[in-house]
């Protein structure tokens, strides 16, 4: 079907809103040129700024016009397609002219759910998202081998893939609440939706919660009659979706034995009232890695995977980088990249794991930009388990001073910063970069934050 999509694009006129320093932007802007379209890319760093961006794009620069370090109202109106980065906001001045002038308006995830010949299994949540995703990749991959493919909000682009795949391959993709609300916007669900669960998360981008839980809805609400709905039901607000799914619905939880995938007390996990496997042997352990492991399960059942399968997975996988991550061990102290924590909850299922453990033991870098989040909740926890906190530079950093005060800093210089956690600590502690909180002011994202601590602390004498 590669050819008519070829077609579908010739010579329209296309704006990339924002190309920003990932590979989204970059994805998007190779993906028009080779359709043949006329594109346009605007972003309001300057040149000099996105150079790394730019200089992949050097190839093609005959066939871009660039508008940088600032927007031009024509750009909105003279264009068929707007593609909008994922940071731009649902508020944003340029956004609503090009919705008032009925652009088409599209983000990456919501164009590749219409371009993909093969059936798309999205997962969402407030926690757990890359966990679920990279489980229910490799969970398939036991059957499928090279047919399943593994993209979304986990660091690259998946328009790329999308002249490579046919109807029998099967594209597993983590999806943020902003794609998602550009989605809805779209009317486009997943063929399999899964959700983690949903807590507080994202109020600097959404204008309230409801909007942040509509969104995410967004990921089953368009689905046809063989779609299917897998919900984690112990979760206040996820639980209400099992009504408002317009199709078929499989329901995980760790309390409800009625549950279609439940887990005992004794990592006994059933499927419809039935015993499935044991997960003792899993290496990623504690409640909320058991949510994960049950949602991603649930997926590879729907194909038939056997037990057998899914415990060879459950026996070697580590987890995904930056999720409670073990770095290294130096003179007694064990190094945690934790980067991908990025709420309050994160936090808290980190204290969850480690606190009584290493009660007075924990070195935490934490701070950055706040999304909205309420600090309050973790001071019990801090005052119980912290030895020292550790503060980058940020609005959450400034938030979080207000309600605990055993914290040095915060640092601007993220070294400055590990040096400072690393001279706390002593033999039997830890220390953890925890954020709670975005990286935009620092970092390029998250991702970038825990390389540049992993690299940093490899580094350490």
């Amino acid at each position: 079907g590669y050819h008519i999509i070829m077609k579908r694009f010739k010579n329209k006129k296309v704006l990339i809103f924002g190309l920003g320093l990932n590979d989204g932007g970059l994805g998007m802007a190779e993906f028009f040129i080779k359709e043949g379209a006329k594109v346009t890319i605007t972003d309001g760093k300057t040149k000099e700024q996105l150079e790394p961006t730019l200089k992949k794009l050097k190839k093609h620069e005959k066939k871009i016009t660039y508008h940088l370090g600032g927007h031009i109202k024509k750009d909105f109106l003279n264009n068929d397609i707007v593609i909008r980065n994922p940071a731009v906001k649902p508020n944003n001045e340029w956004l609503k002219i090009a919705q008032d002038a009925g652009k088409d308006i599209e983000m990456e995830m919501s164009l590749f759910h219409k371009l993909a010949p093969c059936p798309i299994i999205g997962i969402t949540g407030t926690r757990g998202k890359s966990t679920t995703t990279t489980l229910i990749y490799e969970f398939l991959k036991k059957k499928f081998g090279r047919k399943v493919f593994l993209g979304g909000n986990i660091g690259k682009s998946a328009i790329r893939e999308l002249d490579k795949l046919n109807k029998k391959d099967i594209c597993v993709l983590e999806l943020s609440s902003f794609q998602l609300k550009v989605m809805d916007e779209n009317k486009t669900s997943s063929n399999i939706a899964v959700v983690t669960n949903i807590y507080k998360d994202h109020q600097d981008w959404h204008p309230d919660m409801q909007d942040y839980i509509n969104s995410k809805k967004a990921i089953f609400k368009y689905q046809n009659d063989d779609g299917i709905l897998v919900v984690n039901i112990d979760n206040d607000i996820t639980k209400t979706f099992v009504k408002d799914a317009p199709a078929k619905v499989i329901t995980f939880s760790l309390k409800d034995k009625n549950a279609d995938y439940y887990i005992d007390k004794e990592l006994n996990i059933y499927e419809s009232g039935e015993k499935l496997l044991n997960i003792k042997e899993s290496i990623l352990q504690g409640e909320h890695n058991y949510y994960d492991i049950l949602g991603a399960l649930s997926v590879a059942r729907i194909y038939d995977i056997p037990p057998k399968d899914i415990l060879d997975v459950l026996k070697t996988f580590k987890g995904v980088p930056g999720r409670q991550e073990l770095v290294r061990e130096l003179n007694g102290i064990k190094f945690y990249n934790d980067t991908t924590a990025t709420s309050v909850e994160a936090i808290e299922a980190m204290f969850k794991r480690f606190g009584s453990k290493y009660a007075g033991k924990i070195v935490m870098i934490s701070g950055g930009v706040d999304k909205g989040l309420e600090y309050e909740k973790l001071v019990p926890y801090m005052e119980k388990y912290l030895k020292k906190l550790i503060l980058l530079d940020g609005t959450a950093s400034e938030k979080i001073k207000n309600v605990y005060s055993n914290y040095k800093g915060p640092y601007s210089d993220f070294k400055k910063a590990i040096d400072t956690a690393y001279e706390e600590a002593s033999s039997g502690d830890m220390v953890i970069l925890c954020p709670g909180a975005s990286s935009f002011n620092m970092f390029a994202n998250e991702f970038d934050r825990g390389g540049q601590f992993v690299n940093y602390v490899n580094s350490l004498k």
